[in-house]
């Protein structure tokens, strides 16, 4: 099909689209990339008129087929701009107006000229602040919650070609639905986020024994503003980061040995190695490298630490390494100390039998993720210690409809934040060096059936397999069943609230691009 004339000065025909991972690849028949709302809404029209269906994508760091299509992709990285500021007349906060594809790493960069800073940070900047909300991002933080927190207010590009302005006190139903939309509700063109005053982290990153930090899990996740563990579970160890705002003099991290050209490539090559040629060898190089990138004893509670002084950015990113899969679950977490001696039990035997080897670290990480009762009304300062600026100033306090985290109760602002508030991410990474794939299909299914036994639901954007029970008999390794089976009961009143407004706002799915995925899951 010949691209429409309207169009054609931004659009082009057979460009390959994939994830930043290379897990999944496409041509989709149109690629555009519009700079203003004009293109954008004639994007919609023409797509409308040939009845083609419309993804919106923009790094490709969601590691799924979720942005696979063979109709029309719509890429926003030329509409980027920083539109707006609107600072608090008491300098607490500025709420900053900015095109939705810009990336957060230039959203951070425009923010750090004006003396502001994000609140709270994923563990990448590499994706649009519209690929952020979209999806569900978080920080690690039992303070925060979801990166949409910070969102005040967005525009909706829907497929009549309106656009809708939404939030907590207007139209507060959709604005719910776009804060977690999985680009199937419309676009997201323009996005009021509140920002704070640029600031510090200070860290100190331990070595501690996994035993050891089962035995403090109820009080480890308070004790900074920012906490996030990397656990090893063939060396039996963590890597435990806290950081603290501060206003000491910058000061770097310790060297990284696979921070290194060399030390990456070698450690590339130790897992290629596994992958391909030797698996069992899997638990013995990542004892190594652990050994080699942060030394072997247990500094928890010593004076021997590693710690940095930092922008808010450099301290809250982190180095991802290599391509992946990532598989990610949200459980309770009150629950935590038990689901990970499981999973400890689960990947341990895996390797004595020689069934599965597993790559390291798993990733674990803490959200605020409860939302007030609806009846309350909340302010913008609930979440604050408005002397230090430790903890939140929300943009909203609304839950998104299709949150996958536990519903735990609200910390009242008289009262303690504790792990009942909380929700654990837990993040079983697999990575694919030099692009050799992994064997991720065993460990995946056991990984999931502990996380559902407790509640868990998966990362939307992820590379989830599902209800591994009603797998079929041809299937990818770790390919993904879905959740249709279970989005009904799983996400209830808010599930068919969102399917809904879908099929309110987007009767003809325009915007059901990768309609196999959407299908699987239950959303169609």
């Amino acid at each position: 099909m010949a691209i429409p004339s309207d169009i054609q000065p931004f659009s082009a025909s057979g460009k390959l689209h994939s994830t930043w991972a290379l897990t999944f690849w496409c041509r989709p028949e149109c690629y555009s990339q519009p700079e203003s709302v004009e293109q954008l809404q004639a994007v919609v029209r023409a797509a409308h008129a040939a009845r083609k269906t419309i993804t919106v994508v923009g790094s490709g760091h969601s590691p799924s087929d979720l942005t696979m299509t063979n109709d029309w992709v719509v890429n926003l990285d030329r509409f980027r701009q920083v539109l707006s500021t609107a600072p608090h007349p008491a300098g607490l906060y500025t709420d900053v107006r900015v095109e939705a594809g810009i990336r957060i790493w230039q959203l951070n960069e425009a923010l750090a000229a004006q003396g502001l800073a994000l609140q709270n940070l994923g563990s990448i900047s590499e994706q649009s602040i519209a690929g952020i909300i979209s999806t569900g991002t978080h920080g690690s933080s039992a303070f925060h919650g979801l990166v949409s927190q910070q969102v005040v207010n967005l525009t909706l590009l829907v497929a009549s070609g309106e656009l809708i302005t939404v939030s907590a006190e207007t139209e507060p139903e959709l604005f719910q639905a776009a804060l977690l939309s999985l680009g199937k509700l419309g676009i997201i063109t323009h996005v009021t986020v509140r920002a704070v005053p640029a600031f510090t982290v200070q860290s100190r990153q331990e070595i501690i024994d996994f035993k050891h930090l089962l035995k403090i899990w109820d009080t480890v996740w308070t004790s900074s503003e920012y906490v996030r563990v990397w656990w090893f579970p063939y060396s039996a160890k963590c890597i435990l980061w806290r950081a603290q705002k501060s206003s000491k003099a910058l000061s770097a991290p310790r060297a990284s040995w696979y921070g290194t050209p060399a030390g990456r490539f070698f450690y590339e090559a130790l897992l290629w190695f596994a992958v391909k040629l030797y698996p069992r060898a899997t638990p013995a190089i990542e004892r190594w490298v652990f050994s080699k990138q942060y030394g072997w004893d247990e500094t928890f509670g010593g004076a021997v630490a590693d710690e940095a002084v930092q922008n808010s950015v450099e301290g809250l990113n982190m180095d991802c390494l290599f391509k992946q899969f990532v598989n990610e679950w949200a459980v309770p977490m009150k629950d935590g100390t038990q689901i990970l001696q499981l999973v400890e039990d689960a990947v341990l035997s895996a390797a004595k039998s020689g069934r599965y080897y597993v790559h390291a670290p798993i990733e674990v990480r803490c959200s605020n993720n409860s939302y007030p009762d609806p009846a309350r009304a909340v302010s913008e300062f609930d979440m604050v210690d408005k002397t230090s600026g430790f903890g939140a100033i929300p943009g909203n306090t609304l839950r998104p409809l299709l949150d996958i985290s536990p519903r735990v109760q609200y910390p009242d602002a008289a009262q303690p934040i504790t792990v009942n508030n909380l929700t654990l991410y837990l993040n079983a990474t697999m990575y694919r060096p030099f692009r050799q794939d992994p064997p991720i299909g065993q460990w995946y299914e056991e990984f999931e059936t502990i996380m559902m036994s407790f509640g868990g639901k998966p990362h939307w954007a992820k590379n989830f397999i599902g209800l591994a029970r009603n797998k079929p008999a041809r299937l990818r390794d770790g390919g993904m069943v879905g959740l249709a089976a279970v989005y009904s009961d799983w996400f209830r009143a808010e599930g068919a609230q969102f399917k809904r407004l879908r099929a309110t706002y987007d009767p003809d799915n325009v915007f059901l691009g990768g309609r196999e995925w959407a299908a699987r899951n239950g959303l169609v």
